[in-house]
């Protein structure tokens, strides 16, 4: 049966017959309205935009980064305006968007991603699951926000002088699922906040039944045993002088060290000790460094730290290799900042509330992406991995067109083929496979000075450039 288009009454507003299935499907609006009115956040008058539209516009901003914010408008109502009656309808100002956004707030989006974007994992997802805990990673990154006096005090740089940073810079800390790529959780704080300090805030989002991957800097006897009290197992990088006391060696080669705490009972913990191949660790130990020391180095002992303490469960050679895992969440980061928002800008927002609005439209617009790849390889039983994320972007680009022109009764078959494009074949991703890179970026020296707030620009109004010539 071919495709049937909408049709659209005459009389009615385009805030009332504007929809996005492509984002609805995993933020219904019947939540939105839920959360805007436990948040006080309607409209008192509706005109041309609504709070639900507005919500979902916040979204759209983190999905076509190339466009200007009214053009952001524009690209999500291109399907609707080609069915509207009246061919002259006018779209909202800038002005009016951004007006809309401040009515609104941040408690409405920040909630919106509390409460819809949770794991996505099944059982018949690749690559999620190992003992039957489910794969989590943490890690965090620093981002660049508009550079205004409001953002400076506020987010803080992190550098002073004539090397301070260009803009001010937001600390941000991730929890991931790393079998999908969801972000589950999110922290933004000043520039200068300890990771370890944010981990803490994490903690309402991990429960029973996961293992957490991270990196050696979260290490911290409270932060293990927190862990353990929600029921999650934790395995994680260990530095080079710590817990080398063993109280029991293990049959695979680990190690178990008991850690005695002040007015709290001791901790159980256990350590895998392993080295690289001299050879292979040779060629590693060539690659430039990002810091001075080399941890490639023939002879040079790597250290893990988990909570799982039985061999049997959990062998020490497969602990080793899920460790490499947590990689997976620098994977996600890069979609973040490049992918998705085309290269390493700041965010375009410049006052303080519409930027945190817009830093959660950003995580809700990622997850809503990772969750149709899902759904695709799910369908397709592939590991997710396999599909790639700039070609998903491209495919629901174009969905944002179709499923708006199309009637309400062809969803369902139109989600069949948009899941279908996801898993194309031609653009299928080969296996991960094993390799190293050096940790280094690639940018071109420059002889000029980077542009602070205090290089201004000149503006002669009135004058031609003939006007300041003397001859």
């Amino acid at each position: 049966m071919p495709f049937q288009l909408q049709q659209i009454p005459e009389e009615s507003k385009l805030c009332h017959e504007w929809r996005l299935p492509l984002l609805e499907r995993y933020y219904p609006r019947e939540v939105v309205g839920e959360l805007l009115s436990q948040c006080h956040a309607w409209e008192t008058r509706e005109r041309k935009l609504s709070q639900l539209l507005i919500v979902y516009y916040i979204i759209g901003l983190s999905l076509f980064r190339q466009d200007i914010v009214t053009a952001v408008f524009a690209h999500l109502c291109r399907g609707l305006r080609w069915l509207w009656p009246d061919p002259a309808v006018r779209l909202p100002t800038g002005g009016a968007l951004t007006a809309r956004r401040e009515q609104l707030g941040v408690p409405v989006v920040r909630w919106l991603f509390r409460r819809c974007c949770r794991p996505l994992a099944t059982e018949a997802t690749k690559g999620a699951f190992a003992w039957g805990l489910r794969l989590m990673a943490i890690d965090g990154t620093l981002d660049e926000v508009p550079d205004t006096p409001a953002n400076a005090l506020h987010f803080g740089r992190l550098s002073s002088g004539r090397n301070q940073s260009a803009f001010p810079q937001i600390r941000c800390l991730y929890l991931l699922e790393v079998g999908t790529h969801a972000i589950v959780d999110a922290i933004a704080a000043r520039c200068k906040a300890s990771e370890q300090a944010l981990c803490q805030s994490l903690l309402r989002s991990i429960t029973a039944g996961m293992l957490l991957l991270c990196d050696r800097n979260f290490f911290s006897l409270a932060w293990l045993a927190a862990c353990q009290q929600q029921g999650a197992e934790v395995l994680c990088r260990l530095a080079a002088g710590l817990l080398k006391q063993p109280s029991r060696l293990l049959a695979d080669g680990s190690y178990l060290v008991t850690c005695s705490r002040k007015g709290q009972p001791p901790l159980t913990l256990r350590v895998i000790e392993y080295e690289l191949h001299p050879l292979f660790a040779a060629e590693l130990s060539l690659l430039p460094l990002s810091r001075s020391c080399n941890p490639a180095k023939p002879g040079q002992k790597h250290r893990l730290l988990t909570t799982l303490l039985d061999p049997a469960q959990a062998p020490a050679l497969a602990l080793i290799q899920l460790s490499h895992e947590r990689w997976e969440i620098e994977v996600s980061l890069d979609e973040l900042k490049i992918h998705q928002r085309l290269s390493p800008r700041p965010l375009r927002s410049k006052s303080l509330d519409l930027l945190y609005q817009e830093f959660y439209g950003l995580l809700l617009a990622h997850y809503a992406i990772r969750a149709w790849i899902h759904e695709a390889a799910v369908q397709s039983d592939l590991d997710p991995d396999r599909l790639s994320f700039t070609h998903a972007l491209q495919v629901l680009d174009s969905a944002c067109f179709e499923s708006a022109i199309i009637h309400p009764s062809h969803w369902p078959a139109f989600t069949g083929r948009l899941l279908a494009d996801l898993s194309e074949p031609k653009y299928r991703l080969p296996p991960r496979r094993l390799r190293f890179c050096a940790r280094v970026v690639k940018h071109p020296f420059s002889h000029f000075r980077c542009k602070q707030s205090c290089h201004p620009s000149y503006h002669f109004k009135g004058y031609q450039f003939a006007d300041l010539l003397l001859i």
